[in-house]
């Protein structure tokens, strides 16, 4: 990982102690190895975990991140640092690339004591497990969340103590550092290969619980806003659509909102049914797939699109006020005039939609035979978890359709 492999500090191959003073020297002394064509080794370099480029243009760029004591105290949690013999044991493995005795000195300590252990230990094998992630295949995920933990302890409980022998540190803000790492982490897991968090790393927040509540809400907020956001923006561009004048095909296909259901069922699974921030996006969202059921009603007289649209919103997440409008309004569309012959299809008769509209407590249930079940005649993809299934494998059945199997999505046939 980059965080590592390009860290200034094995850069100039320097701890992360040195002075403004000691990095300049470090850097004349690289650079004119540099024109010399000669290589420089240091005690901290670990070539086996990957190629150390100390080209002038590295040297250089090295130098520049580490100029300001943000960067610097920034970069310190993601490189060794001297301790005890713990850790001159745990180098002298990692030297001899013998990469299960390198986290197996740490962990045994973390084991023998209680309580955080020591900084160096923390930052050590969360430098270490960082490297191991790789793009989060198999053991990475393991060693990613072990890196979580103790990045996490390292920059917040032992803060002060991580930092007191750093250059610079006492003018930071140490929130601001820890929004950094943050800001770090959560590219490593955005930015896999294997997206073990899903789309967005959205499921990375159950595993911060080490990190203290400032911190963790940031991680949250960093995480979700780009979700929250992709929501919306699928929601204005409904909208501008409806304002405009959709057409019928466009509504069919649920005006583009379809595209961003997955992400509301992440952000439930996420943040819970009860953050009040789920519940908003939740909620504009709902209400847009209704208005876009009305819509179909009003400009187009379609009104199996509009049933469609209106079994669709109830199906999703809502809440409150927007719950109860929702099924007001679902309930208006199941009950529209039977006589009205669709521009859906003109040869349709609407005389058989029948309405089983599950309506609020005030109002009477009318009871209506049940609709013919719609049969699946062959293999069926669910759109919102993306599994397939047979028709012998459904188990419930809807007024339109069937329900996954899997996530107990309703589908329509």
């Amino acid at each position: 990982m980059d965080l590592v492999l390009r860290n200034p500090f094995r850069v100039l191959g320097l701890p992360v102690t040195a002075s403004s003073r000691e990095i300049a020297k470090r850097v004349s002394d690289l650079e004119m190895f540099a024109e010399l064509g000669k290589d420089k080794t240091y005690p901290h370099d670990f070539p086996d975990l990957g190629v150390l480029d100390r080209s002038m243009e590295a040297i250089k760029d090295a130098a520049r991140r580490i100029e300001l004591p943000e960067m610097r105290v920034f970069h310190s949690f993601f490189w060794f640092r001297d301790g005890d013999t713990v850790d001159e044991l745990a180098f002298e493995c990692l030297t001899n690339f013998e990469l299960l005795e390198t986290d197996g000195v740490w962990t045994k300590q973390f084991e023998k004591h209680t309580g955080i252990g020591k900084v160096s230990w923390r930052i050590n094998r969360g430098v270490f497990s960082i490297w191991m992630t790789g793009d989060l295949e198999d053991s990475g995920t393991v060693y990613f969340e072990q890196a979580l933990q103790d990045i996490a302890f390292a920059s917040e409980d032992l803060y002060d103590e991580a930092t007191a022998s750093i250059p610079g540190a006492s003018q930071v803000s140490p929130q601001r550092v820890r929004d950094l790492i943050a800001d770090a982490l959560i590219e490593i897991a955005v930015r896999s290969c294997e997206q073990v968090y899903g789309p967005n790393a959205i499921r990375m927040t159950e595993h911060c619980l080490y990190f203290h509540d400032q911190t963790l809400e940031y991680i949250a907020e960093k995480i979700t806003k780009p979700l929250t956001n992709a929501v919306q923006d699928a929601v204005d561009r409904s909208k501008a659509k409806r304002n405009e004048g959709t057409s019928i095909d466009d509504l069919r296909r649920k005006n583009g909102l379809s595209k961003v259901e997955h992400i509301i069922y992440e952000l439930r699974a996420s943040l819970g049914e009860s953050d009040p921030n789920f519940q908003a996006v939740a909620n504009s969202f709902a209400d847009e797939v209704i208005a876009c059921a009305i819509n179909a009603i009003n400009s187009h007289k379609a009104v199996p699109t509009a049933l469609v649209l209106a079994e669709w919103a109830a199906e999703l997440p809502s809440y409150g006020q927007t719950r109860k409008w929702l099924l007001e309004q679902r309930g208006k569309i199941f009950t529209w005039d039977p006589d009205y012959v669709s521009e859906d299809d003109p040869d349709e008769g609407l005389a058989d939609i029948e309405a089983d509209l599950e309506s609020d407590e005030e109002e009477e249930e009318i009871e209506q035979p049940p609709p013919p079940k719609r049969i699946p005649t062959g293999t069926t993809t669910c759109p919102r978890c993306s599994k397939r299934f047979e028709p012998d494998e459904v188990v419930e059945y809807t007024d339109f359709g069937v329900r996954c199997p899997h996530c107990s999505q309703s589908i329509v046939l």
